[in-house]
């Protein structure tokens, strides 16, 4: 099965654009790819892992605290949209998008969301509280970018903005990630902007986001558009 290739790493703004920190992005990439072959599925999906310094460094590692028996379970858990994997230990969790139906209409939780939605009851919420520490690092891998309709809308009711910075703000800019494999389908399409869009993802507070696919990755804090790679294949 294909798999979403590849990662990312460094930084991202404050009040406008600029470099942060980083985990090497080399590094990043493995740890990434490790993830998505042996335990992610080729369509929308997201995942959190909190690993040691150390792994993210250097991570030879990795399996130590992602073993490839959970991965594919993880896979197992998450082929169905809507599906979500919460393990009581472990050191991954990854959710799928979920249709929710109620009686004054239809709507789509992002994956993004499901996991960052809860305050301290979320599932990353729930991550660090098991795993992280003082050493660790935190990466959020998302297949599509955040959506600049609702993911990113500054009024909207599923907007993850604030939840993004309350689950990295307090971490070393060394140690994190924000990381999408391609742009949201909605948001390639000329309706939408290229400058509307990075508005969009530098709403984005606390954490570098980065576009990795088969080019390589790209930072994304480039503040015009038409000299942002990460906007690649964005009309």
């Amino acid at each position: 099965m294909a798999r979403a290739g590849l990662l990312l790493l460094p930084l991202l703004l404050c009040f406008g654009p600029e470099t942060a920190g980083s985990i090497n992005p080399d590094e990043l990439r493995v740890i990434v790819d490790y993830v998505n072959l042996n335990g992610g599925v080729n369509k929308q999906y997201a995942f959190a892992a909190a690993l040691p310094h150390g792994t993210c460094s250097n991570p030879q590692d990795v399996s130590t605290y992602l073993p490839r028996d959970q991965l594919a379970d993880m896979r197992q858990k998450i082929r169905q949209f809507g599906d979500l994997y919460n393990p009581p230990r472990g050191n991954i969790v990854a959710a799928r998008p979920k249709n929710v139906v109620t009686p004054k209409g239809n709507y789509t939780e992002h994956s993004e969301w499901r996991l960052l939605h809860g305050d301290q009851n979320s599932l990353v919420a729930q991550l660090k509280a098991r795993t992280y520490g003082q050493n660790s690092c935190l990466i959020l891998f998302t297949f599509n970018s955040p959506c600049s309709a609702k993911c990113l809308r500054e009024a909207g009711r599923a907007n993850i903005v604030q939840m993004t910075s309350d689950a990295f703000r307090p971490l070393d800019s060394n140690y994190k990630a924000f990381v999408f494999q391609q742009i949201f389908n909605y948001d390639l399409k000329p309706e939408v902007t290229r400058q509307a869009l990075l508005q969009a993802w530098h709403r984005l507070r606390d954490v570098p986001l980065l576009r990795c696919d088969n080019n390589g990755c790209r930072d994304c804090t480039v503040a015009e558009p038409q000299n942002n790679p990460c906007l690649a294949g964005k009309r």
